[in-house]
């Protein structure tokens, strides 16, 4: 057998080179199955194989021209019988058809499966008939076949059916890899060649520039065809349809670009390349949104723990898996933020103003006389030091003069002079430096111009690990440093809160005496409204006398309102984490009531009682 299908391939060798050509040179696969096809009663199948993806139906069919095959996708067939009639569908439709009036004339026949027990049940009159009425003239092609519910050896045996009894040429397409090594392994004699097909990239991109993408989009893929396609390589996918996926969004992506970016050929073709090289790795689920937050951190963080590691090498991270597959481009590119591609690639949202600010914020669109001067600093490299001097000069007079109070502009400040320090570019240690910037958010506290902290619980998240779309520049040395500085701009913001608190209970008792309802939804966890104070600290900094006083002011239709509002805001151990500093006001506020029940009589006393929520008593008995 081994020498025969040496002898078959020597063959195919040479009807290779003999064979005449049109235009532009054949695909392997191409120059095998006009050979294959060239051959009377082969003896063998032949099995093609290919990454998903690959566009392996699409290269067979092209190969293969309609009038010489028979098409057959075992995609749902279940039965070796099922098989046998989706070939005699497509070969003798007209034999097909008489079977299916057979089925219906003949309850018995129809018992046994109709056609199926023509076909299964009496194999002997089914290669009578498909003797007589077929004739193998032209290559069976079955597709799909791990879709199939077939058990591999059947449908081995039924392929080798066609080849031994029937003398069909067969090419079977294997989409799984998987079940194409199963083939591999129980192939025995039935299949004699395998052939792995390659994406034809180039054809298909022309192919799918054509189709679904409009004028503007085109204009633009079609200049960034380069940088998509040597992307996609390195990639190392074969998959053809992510490429037509990628292509879709570069074009989404088009739309969102102003003509003063697409002049910028420099920064559409890193763009091209960075946004490619993302979408790919998404799409083949090998980057998730985990894996792509906070991208310069993770890198930083991997490079910290080696160098903190004496043994064992820490697991490198998703990202940096991924960025290791593009020699020329940088995963961590501060190009696009990490909100903007959450949004377009796990949301299908493209924010056309974010977008443009991201690319604004760049050193290829950054003007450094209109920029802040945080910015042109951290993009020293792609600007002339000449901007870059008058930069730093001018954000060190922000920093004297305490003008930015912005957390996220003020933190990019901070690092950059722990940079500028570490490189001996400003003068002084990290320790003296570290004592200036906490200086400078004292100053600010103690003007009233530091923010308060915000109301929700993740309120620091729109400055945390980096801020405008770029990560702080801190480095393995200053890590500890610029940490003490973040803790200290956390405690001074919340610091300025507290400073807000007597406006902040004005307002409240308003509410508690106009609109309880409104009480209720701002200081605890509703499932509608503004719970703008559920879960900050407050009440301790409030006498629980006065507090109890307005409450029991109020029209007695608020008190219920309010009761729930201190049930709602202490449930679920709330009151052992984020208000814990409030517990001692709670009790304090349950002995005040019980103290008015039991100074009061009557109804009075009976209502007061019936309104004291059931926690306050818990955490009163449980003191």
């Amino acid at each position: 057998m081994l020498k025969k299908l040496s002898g078959l391939y020597k063959r195919a060798v040479d009807f290779a080179q003999t064979e005449k050509r049109k235009v532009k040179m054949a695909t392997h696969l191409e120059e095998y199955l006009s050979f294959y096809q060239s051959l009377e009663e082969p003896g063998y199948a032949v099995l093609v194989t290919g990454e998903w993806g690959a566009g392996k139906t699409y290269q067979v069919l092209k190969c293969i021209s309609e009038e010489k095959r028979y098409y057959v996708s075992l995609f749902g067939v279940q039965t070796v019988e099922q098989l046998h009639a989706e070939v005699m569908a497509v070969a003798s439709p007209k034999l097909s058809k008489a079977s299916a009036s057979l089925n219906q004339a003949s309850e018995k026949v129809a018992a046994g499966g109709g056609f199926f027990a023509l076909a299964g049940l009496t194999p002997s009159v089914f290669n009578a008939i498909f003797k007589r009425d077929i004739k193998p003239d032209r290559t069976l092609i079955f597709d799909d076949i791990e879709r199939s519910g077939l058990v591999i050896k059947d449908l081995l045996g039924v392929i080798n059916s066609y080849v031994e009894h029937h003398k069909f040429r067969v090419v079977a397409i294997a989409h799984d890899e998987e079940v194409a090594k199963e083939f591999f392994v129980m192939k025995e004699k039935v299949f004699g060649q395998t052939v792995r097909v390659e994406a034809l990239v180039d054809e298909a991109f022309v192919s799918f520039l054509e189709k679904n993408i409009d004028r503007r989009a085109k204009k633009f893929v079609s200049r960034y065809r380069k940088d998509i396609l040597e992307t996609f390589s390195s990639s190392e996918v074969q998959s053809l349809r992510v490429l037509r996926h990628v292509i879709e969004d570069v074009g989404r992506l088009s739309h969102c670009l102003t003509d003063k970016h697409l002049s910028n050929s420099s920064a559409m073709s890193e763009l091209v390349k960075f946004f490619t090289a993302i979408d790919i790795e998404t799409r083949m689920s090998r980057l998730d949104r985990d894996s792509l937050r906070d991208r310069q951190r993770v890198i930083m963080g991997y490079h910290l723990k080696l160098g903190l590691s004496k043994d064992e090498k820490p697991e490198k991270p998703n990202l940096m898996i991924a960025d290791e597959r593009y020699n020329s481009i940088d995963l961590a590119s501060s190009l696009l933020s990490d909100n903007v591609i959450f949004s377009m690639l796990f949301e299908g949202r493209y924010p056309e103003a974010a977008i443009q600010e991201c690319l604004d914020s760049s050193s290829y669109f950054i003007e450094p006389s209109e920029a802040p001067p945080w910015k042109v600093v951290i993009n020293f490299d792609e600007i002339d030091d000449t901007a870059v001097e008058a930069a730093r000069e001018k954000m060190n007079r922000q920093f004297a003069e305490r003008s930015v109070t912005n957390s996220g502009e003020m933190l990019h400040i901070f690092s950059l002079k722990m940079m500028m320090v570490e490189k001996g570019i400003e003068s002084g240690s990290l320790e003296e430096l570290t004592a200036s910037c906490m200086a400078y958010i004292d100053d600010l506290l103690k003007s009233g111009d530091l923010p308060p902290r915000g109301t929700d619980w993740q309120w620091y998240e729109e400055f945390n690990r980096s801020y405008d779309g770029m990560g702080y520049w801190v480095s393995e040395s200053a890590a500890d440093y610029f940490k003490a500085v973040w803790d200290h701009l956390i405690m001074a913001r919340e610091k300025a809160l507290e400073y807000q608190i007597p406006k902040i209970w004005g307002d409240l008792k308003i509410l508690m005496l106009n609109d309880a309802k409104q009480f209720l939804e701002k200081v605890s966890p509703t499932s509608n409204g503004e719970n703008k104070y559920a879960m900050i600290p407050l009440f301790n900094h409030i006498q629980a006398e006065e507090f109890v006083e307005v409450w029991l002011s109020s029209p007695k239709q608020n008190w219920r309102y309010i009761s729930l509002a201190l049930a709602n805001r202490y449930s679920h151990s709330r009151i052992e984490h984020d208000l814990k500093v409030e517990k001692e006001w709670v009790i304090e506020v349950y002995n005040e009531l019980e103290r008015r029940v039991a100074a009061e009589s009557g109804f009075q006393s009976l209502r007061i009682s019936r309104v004291i929520p059931k926690i306050l008593r818990e955490l009163s008995e449980d003191q």
